[in-house]
Formats: C-alpha cells, structure tokens, sequence
C-alpha cells in the first residue's frame, strides 16, 4: 500500500492526471456555486424568504442597472429600497431603468457606501458592473477609465435619510465591501442591520481582505456568516478551506435572529 501511494505521489502531476485535475476544479466552482445570476444562485431564493417577515429597509449598493432592485421589489412590495450607484453614466441608466420599468418606491442615491465621507476615485471598465476602486489583478481586461465619485458612511448615512435601522443590507461593490461594512460599525453594534449579503470572491485578491477578516469583522458585533447557495444558506465556522476565492455570496445575520436563520437555512 505504501509503494502504491508514493507511486501515486510521484506521478500526481503527469499528463495522464492533469485532465481529471481539469474536471475536479470544475466539478468544484459548480458545487460551490461560481454562479453571478442572482436568479439562480440564491440571491433570489433569499430575498423570497426574507420577504416573509415583512422587510421595511433594503439597501442595494452596487445597484448598476437596476437588476436586482427589480427583484428586490417584486420580492418585498412593501419595503422602501434605496439603491446606491455611484457612477454618473450607469446612475442615470438605473434611473432610465427604474422609470420605464415603473418599479416604484426605489430611491436612487448617486454615492457609494464607504467608511467615511469623501471624494474618490473610481476605476471604470468595460461593462456596468465591474467599476471599482481597486486595479482588479489577473483578469482579463483593463481599466478604461476613471471618475470621481461621492461616498458616504453609512452611520451617517442612516441619520441623513432619517432611518434607525436597516431590514436588509446587499453589498456588490467590486471588492470595496468591507470598506463599505465599517462605515455602520454603529448601527452594527446596536443591532440595526439585520442581515447583510455581501460579496466576496477573486476580487478579495486584489482588495487582501479574506473571508477570515469578515468573520472577525462580523463576529466582533455577534453576527454569524453562511454560504448562499441555490437552495439554502449554510451557516458554518470558518475554516481555511473555504478560502477559496469562487464566490459569490456570503450572508451575515445575529446569532440571536433564530427566526431569521431558520428560515434561511
């Protein structure tokens, strides 16, 4: 058995196994589900069981186009959504689309969420959805230009919009979310947010903020993570494993919300 294994050992990277390697990594992003449509990765199926209890606050940042306030409003009708975008070119396209699509009591605010308030500038890219504030590494295009945009911190940007909590925060803000998450270390170590959908994925590469940093990050405030998937939210401990950079979205909710993740799960 053991010259069977060192055989094994000697021979792991030869051109025989180097196909099945192929197919392991692929069988593997399909399982852990490398999958950015909203509809189908699970984004959805959580918007759908939120909506049962009755939602009043969502912020969509990262809104783009206005894909996901639509189902975020078909979801939760009664919510007030507010969806940040802070591009000028794709701000007035989500205000295009919110008119023509009549999807109604969305207000979109041209700012991103940040960890303070200031001026800052952003890096564009082909498409809508891939402007950032990092220069994105290993991919295989190239920044196309840059703007200045507004930020905003989102303890003060609740007092702004007279709002003393939020039902549901989504972060899709091409790897500046845990920026975005410091700005409400208030409203988060008051129990005002009650769950939050972020991102994370080979963006976090660039941006060198691991999945360990937001389990610490959340776990300072009493917040449990799990993984989104198709079906269900797998809530779990962090291991090393799963720092494994496929994505696409991990959510946050108070390990005392037993309603909550119960639902999710």
């Amino acid at each position: 058995m053991n010259l069977l294994k060192q055989f094994a050992k000697r021979n792991s990277h030869s051109m025989l196994v180097k196909p099945f390697a192929g197919l392991g990594r692929s069988i593997n992003r399909f399982y852990e589900n490398r999958n950015h449509h909203a509809r189908t990765n699970g984004e959805l199926m959580v918007l759908n069981r939120i909506s049962r209890l009755t939602p009043e606050v969502i912020f969509d940042a990262g809104a783009n186009v206005g894909d996901y306030a639509e189902l975020a409003r078909q979801a939760c009708p009664q919510a007030k959504i507010f969806s940040f975008e802070p591009v000028e070119s794709t701000f007035k396209e989500l205000e295009g689309n919110l008119l023509k699509k009549k999807i109604e009591n969305v207000t979109a605010i041209k700012k991103g969420l940040y960890k303070e308030d200031k001026l800052i500038t952003i890096n564009i890219y082909p498409g809508h959805e891939h402007a950032s504030l990092h220069d994105l590494k290993g991919v295989s295009y190239s920044a196309i230009g840059q703007n200045t945009i507004e930020v905003v911190k989102g303890d003060n940007l609740l007092k702004q919009l007279s709002l003393d909590s939020i039902d549901f925060l989504k972060l899709d803000i091409e790897g500046s979310e845990m920026d975005a998450l410091q700005g409400f270390k208030s409203a988060f170590g008051n129990k005002k947010i009650r769950a939050v959908q972020f991102e994370y994925g080979y963006i976090n590469i660039t941006s060198k903020v691991l999945l360990c940093d937001y389990y610490d990050f959340f776990k300072s405030f009493g917040y449990i993570l799990g993984k989104i998937y198709p079906k269900r939210v797998e809530f779990r401990d962090y291991a090393f494993k799963h720092e494994d950079f496929i994505g696409p979205n991990f959510i946050a909710i108070h390990s005392s919300d037993v309603e909550l993740k119960k639902l999710l799960s």
